[in-house]
């Protein structure tokens, strides 16, 4: 059977760099682990002071696109739906953001205080 045609060349990549892929991936994820886990002292506190900005410049720009829904009396409406169109890219901002600061913080629970 012929995959070529039904494909669009992922799984023929990946069956030719998965490996290398993985290693890199695994390299990466390993020096980020050893930073965070070495973490302590001044760093670490702007590390948090830059996880709770990225958390707050999120929560804004998430805010900022649904006030409309709120000042419509809309409160419990959840989604890319509830949000006006020409404020869909804030809200999808905002979203990264926050979600970036969380991971960020969450990463500071691997070092020492």
């Amino acid at each position: 059977m012929d995959r070529q045609t039904r494909s669009n060349g992922l799984e023929t990549f990946l069956e030719h760099w998965g490996l290398l892929i993985t290693v890199v991936i695994a390299v990466i994820t390993g020096k980020v682990l050893a930073f965070f886990m070495g973490l302590s002292g001044t760093p670490w506190i702007w590390c948090f002071v830059a996880a709770f900005a990225l958390m707050i410049f999120g929560a804004l720009l998430i805010g900022y696109a649904k006030l409309p829904v709120y000042r419509s009396g809309r409160f419990f409406t959840f989604g890319l739906r509830s949000v006006p169109q020409q404020l869909l890219g804030y809200y999808r901002w905002g979203w990264r953001v926050f979600l970036f600061g969380v991971v960020l913080g969450v990463c500071l629970l691997l070092s020492r205080p």
